[in-house]
């Protein structure tokens, strides 16, 4: 019985959950950012002992933050520095990356466009939408 009611449970936990996360949305577009994508070799991508990461500076000697995510938000603005590009997390917070692997979003994926947005919950998003030739 207690077996069944923890399934029960559990189960409706994860329809709540997966109801709460359909829920978010867009709400502002980031200023000044634009999507860019990781563009690496399958062997580079699929590394775990050297993953292409977010680091605290421009620097490859600065601490790592997070490993990267595949699309980023990248500031248009701020002037690369040292082979590193003004990044931010998921949690909008700052972070540097390799430009090494970097390519336009619309690039790696052709009629794609990408648009970072705040989303409501207060976390980095993107907006895709899909271009018909």
């Amino acid at each position: 019985m207690i077996k069944h009611i923890f399934l029960a449970v559990a189960g409706f936990t994860s329809v709540l959950g997966a109801a709460h996360a359909a829920t978010v949305t867009p709400v502002k577009p980031i200023d000044h950012h634009v999507c860019m994508a990781l563009d690496a070799p399958d062997d580079v991508m699929m590394d775990t002992h050297h993953p292409i990461s977010f680091m605290s500076a421009p620097d490859p000697s600065a601490s790592v933050i997070s490993d990267a995510s595949v699309v980023m938000a990248v500031d248009a603005v701020e002037p690369q520095k040292n082979g590193y590009a003004l990044a931010m997390t998921y949690t909008l917070q700052p972070a540097w990356i390799s430009t090494k692997w970097l390519k336009p979003y619309s690039v790696v994926h052709p009629g794609v466009t990408c648009t970072p947005y705040v989303m409501s919950n207060g976390k980095l998003g993107f907006d895709f939408k899909h271009h018909q030739h």
